[in-house]
């Protein structure tokens, strides 16, 4: 009989300790650097407690929505009553995974849940799913994003590939049928990643849009680079598309959303269509068409968990907004719904969004250029501010540490100086906000990665939202 694992113990234990001092001396929220302790002192750690769950783990990973889709998929795991854990802070490099993971280990070194759902970083996941080998993975979509570290989509697309390569035989695999990079992997019929996997996507041309943006991520495709037609775009380049060059097309989903009814920013509602044609009505506290996306992936994913159609229902009818996906805070009496927005496809769908589905005059926009951000900002020129400025006469906010580069981006976009008010610091831009927002009608704020983190922290201190664990 094998003995204690010594180097497990002291990694677990060390890598705890960090943690609990970190949060107590308010070095941050302990969401990485015990990863970072522990992985020196035992590599496998994240192996070893992966190993120790009931049911698994399952990885959401993609450019867009993995946070907002874990957090429905950890919703749904506690209605179907599965212990569930994961990183809600979104520390979701391998370091994050693993503080995360350390964090619900007990003294025996196990980790005494069913399930870890996970949000996972698109350059990450190979990693991850090669040292997890998780039950499940989430592909929800190939965008540009941190130009300086990502590149261009190829390179993302390539990487969520090579993740879904390393999966184990016996797990299953959820892809965006809608995403012409995504349903690319596993078509050919014969491999083990398409035997494996269970497709998602969007069925109801009465939510669809015109067309493509003017700047897409994925025009060509991805088999032969010739130009696809799209039929139907629902958001950024996702939609209904073929090649006439190579016969590639959009693979039939297995899981289709219909009747899909936007409420404004606050809400939508669909159906959920199974492989078997049974029908699911679902409601959720969020709007916009990537929401219902979002929705549609989490129902796949936990249904192939062992989730019923009625959990998933019940669980995301009271789901709340994850940290900065549309979450609304109170500054001096006005609301405001915070919406992250790092990169061209994100800010693009917020922006489409506001522009038909909101009615609030005023909308501040944070633009910074951290490393989680990314230093290059020149994706703001590929964002259809222009569409924004025509559809309603409103005013814009600006601020964030480019807040110049912003200011002339929305002169180019059409936005009169009258129609600009500056506000790089957080405090004054929520001041600008509350001042001209309507009584009743949330202010939108769109923000990137450490602009958010700025706002939140800024909420915090005057007692507006209640405090949140940051990576450190």
């Amino acid at each position: 009989m094998a003995g204690p694992d010594l180097r497990l113990s002291a990694a677990v234990g060390l890598g705890k300790l960090v943690g609990s001092a970190s949060r107590r001396l308010r070095l941050g929220g302990g969401t990485t650097l015990p990863g970072d302790v522990a992985r020196a002192i035992d590599p496998r750690v994240l192996a070893k407690l992966a190993a120790s769950l009931t049911g698994g783990t399952v990885l959401v990973t993609g450019t867009n929505g993995k946070t907002s889709t874990a957090a429905m998929l950890r919703a749904i795991a506690g209605t179907a009553g599965w212990r569930a854990g994961g990183n809600p802070s979104g520390s979701n490099l391998v370091f994050g995974l693993t503080a995360a993971t350390l964090d619900r280990a007990d003294r025996h070194c196990r980790v005494p849940l069913d399930w870890m759902i996970l949000e996972v970083d698109e350059l990450s996941a190979p990693q991850a799913v090669a040292e997890i080998q998780p039950r499940g993975l989430v592909v929800l979509n190939a965008f540009r994003d941190q130009l300086d570290r990502s590149f261009e989509v190829e390179q993302i697309a390539s990487r969520l590939e090579s993740a879904v390569n390393r999966l184990p035989p016996t797990s299953f695999w959820v892809g965006n049928a809608d995403d012409p990079r995504v349903a690319l992997i596993g078509a050919e019929p014969g491999s083990r990643s398409h035997r494996s996997r269970i497709l998602f996507g969007l069925d109801d041309p009465s939510a669809a849009r015109a067309g493509l943006p003017v700047v897409a991520d994925a025009r060509d495709c991805p088999r032969c680079r010739g130009e696809l037609e799209f039929t139907t775009v629902y958001y950024a380049h996702c939609g209904e598309y073929a090649c006439p060059n190579c016969g590639f097309t959009r693979p039939a989903p297995a899981v289709r959303a219909t009747q899909i009814q936007l409420f404004g920013l606050d809400s939508l509602q669909l159906r959920m269509v199974d492989a078997a044609g049974l029908g699911t009505s679902i409601s959720v506290p969020l709007g916009g068409v990537f929401n219902a996306a979002n929705a549609a992936a989490a129902f796949a994913t936990a249904t192939a968990m062992g989730a019923t159609g009625a959990q998933v229902n019940s669980a995301l009818a009271t789901f709340q907004p994850a940290f900065g996906r549309s979450q609304l805070a109170t500054w001096k009496g006005a609301r405001v719904r915070l919406m992250l927005a790092k990169n061209p496809a994100g800010m693009g769908e917020n922006l489409a969004s506001l522009a038909t589905l909101d009615a609030s005059p005023v909308v501040a926009i944070a633009l910074n250029d951290g490393i989680a951000d990314g230093r290059d900002i020149s994706w703001i020129w590929d964002v259809d501010l222009e569409g924004l400025a025509r559809a309603r006469r409103l005013t814009i906010v600006a601020s964030g540490t480019r807040t110049r580069d912003l200011v002339l981006r929305l002169a180019y976009a059409g936005f009169e100086p009258d129609r600009i008010r500056v506000c790089p610091e957080p405090g004054a831009a929520l001041d600008a906000l509350a001042e001209m927002a309507t009584p009743g009608v949330p202010a939108p704020a769109l923000l990137t990665y450490t602009a958010m983190l700025n706002w939140q922290r800024q909420l915090v201190r005057s007692g507006a939202s209640q405090p949140f664990r940051e990576a450190v």
